[in-house]
């Protein structure tokens, strides 16, 4: 039998007051006695029934956020690509259009058309970033002091067989002038 309205705004409405006596620090005994659970057992878990509740909400909440998004973008999408498959002229600084020398036809100007390949690209990655099929980006390597140092000291031992083999400069540090 579906559990009535009232039975579940019920059992939010305890839910809620659970959490807060739980971020209250509150023992579970005293949630028992003041919200009439069975048993300490169960208050533990309507508390994690609620957590699971809220990460399922908040999961919710985002997925329509990136609908929404999604949604938007798919619109800017259309109306670029309609920029994209327009015909552009080239127009002279009095605001005339531009025509061919030999035979009069109006130039075309390939730059609103570049500008709309482009604008759909920053398109097409944001809409790649929302429905997660970028690859994430990681820098693999584990670097520790020991490691450092013997890399210092190769490097120290590298610099002095150089210095050793110049002997115009003798020994002198800095930059050679």
């Amino acid at each position: 039998m579906p559990v009535s309205r009232a039975t579940r705004a019920a059992t939010a409405a305890r839910r809620a007051r659970l959490v807060d006596m739980r971020r209250q620090k509150r023992p579970y005994k005293e949630i028992c006695e003041e919200l009439g659970y069975a048993s300490v057992n169960a208050a533990r878990r309507d508390f994690s029934r609620a957590l699971e509740e809220s990460i399922a909400a908040q999961h919710t909440n985002v997925e329509v956020y990136r609908e929404e998004q999604l949604v938007e973008l798919e619109y800017l999408a259309e109306e670029v690509h309609a920029v994209f498959r327009a015909d552009h002229f080239m127009v002279s600084a009095s605001g005339r259009i531009v025509t061919h020398p030999v035979t009069g036809e109006p130039l075309r100007d390939p730059q609103p058309r570049m500008a709309a390949a482009d604008r759909l690209l920053k398109i097409a990655s944001e809409v790649s970033k929302l429905r997660g099929l970028h690859a994430p980006s990681r820098v693999e390597g584990v670097f520790t002091i020991d490691a450092l140092n013997d890399a210092l000291e190769q490097a120290r031992e590298q610099l002095a067989a150089l210095e050793a083999e110049d002997p115009e400069d003798g020994g002198a540090e800095g930059p050679p002038s």
